[in-house]
């Protein structure tokens, strides 16, 4: 091979590297957030319930007229906020790109890995304008990561959460 071939397929490969780490680094990132709004979701719901259901029961007792009232104010807000937020639409979507991201993160591994070192260099170019394409629709399609995700991913990455045991991980 000569020099600037070799040159060439370096710097496909790191293109793809650069592709896949940042494929890895969102897909968990997303992952991280779908978990924290479904826990949101949840919880929300669970205090809803059971601000009603005590202002429910209250509401029979002598004298605790405010108090079912406050109780009952107090689950309304609960679900207005819900239904305003939408924590399972924003974990449905986190969840979606996670999954996008998994599968860019897999095509850009394979890529880099089986592709560049034995296909035709304008198949390589072409491969990965495509590549590339597709990184940066699921970039604009998707939310932005919260800080707390974008750490609790990095955590998770650092401590092997990403690895594969064919590659030496866990």
């Amino acid at each position: 091979m000569a020099d600037s071939e070799i040159d060439q397929r370096k710097s496909i490969r790191d293109e793809a590297d650069r592709i896949h780490e940042s494929a890895v680094y969102c897909a968990q990132g997303q992952y991280e957030a779908a978990e924290r709004w479904r826990l949101l979701h949840w919880t929300s719901g669970a205090v809803a319930a059971c601000l009603s259901a005590g202002s429910a029961v209250i509401t029979f007792a002598a004298d605790a007229a405010v108090l079912s009232g406050i109780l009952a104010l107090a689950a309304a807000l609960v679900a207005a906020v819900m239904t305003g937020v939408r924590h399972d639409k924003l974990a449905e979507q986190a969840q979606t790109s996670g999954n996008l991201y998994t599968a860019l993160r897999n095509n850009a591994r394979q890529f880099r890995d089986i592709a560049v070192p034995t296909d035709d260099l304008d198949d390589l170019r072409n491969a990965l304008t495509v590549l590339t394409a597709r990184a940066a629709e699921i970039d604009s399609a998707s939310d932005l990561i919260p800080t707390w995700a974008n750490k609790r991913a990095k955590k998770n990455i650092a401590s092997g959460g990403q690895e594969f045991g064919a590659d030496g991980g866990q």
